[in-house]
């Protein structure tokens, strides 16, 4: 299931990359989440960063089917591998989200560009759960979670980045 989501936050590329690499900012939105513990780790290299967050959730809203295969929690690993800034600051990085033992994972990549009123981040990816015959509503029930994930994420960094002097131009 392809879910792709984009979001302006109203800060340069600089910024809002050197938010999105800040462990600081992960464990809010870990806290936002609900994450019921987490950590979130930020590697730098010369040109890049590596985020790996981790983070156990509750199941309480997932349907009754898939709960019953994950149990009262799941262990959602997210890593995302940031390369060298490219024309004009943009940055991708390669996104890999696990889901404990289940068999679903969403793979894609996020892409941090300059926009007119700040800067353009496009998550897009692919959920897949390897299931036989029940794939297909597994993945349907999981995407409104992931989605809602970025949502929060997103508010923690209009939060973040008005804490800091950047809010959105009316």
């Amino acid at each position: 299931m392809q879910i792709t989501e984009t979001l302006v936050y109203p800060a340069s590329i600089e910024i809002v990359f050197d938010m999105m690499t800040d462990e600081a900012f992960h464990a809010l939105v870990c806290e936002a989440t609900h994450a019921m513990s987490h950590s979130a780790t930020v590697s730098r290299q010369s040109d890049g960063a590596t985020v790996i967050t981790h983070r156990e959730m509750p199941t309480d809203g997932f349907p009754e089917f898939a709960r019953s295969m994950v149990g009262r929690s799941i262990d959602i690993v997210e890593t995302i591998v940031y390369g060298p800034p490219g024309p004009h600051g943009t940055r991708i990085g390669e996104m890999s989200i696990t889901m404990g033992t289940a068999p679903i994972a969403l793979k894609g990549d996020i892409r941090i560009m300059p926009a007119d009123d700040g800067t353009e981040v496009v998550i897009e990816g692919n959920l897949k759960a390897s299931i036989p015959f029940v794939g297909g509503k597994v993945e349907s029930a999981a995407a409104p979670s992931v989605i809602s994930g970025i949502h929060k994420e997103y508010g923690v960094g209009l939060a973040w980045l008005a804490e800091r002097g950047h809010v959105a131009q009316t």
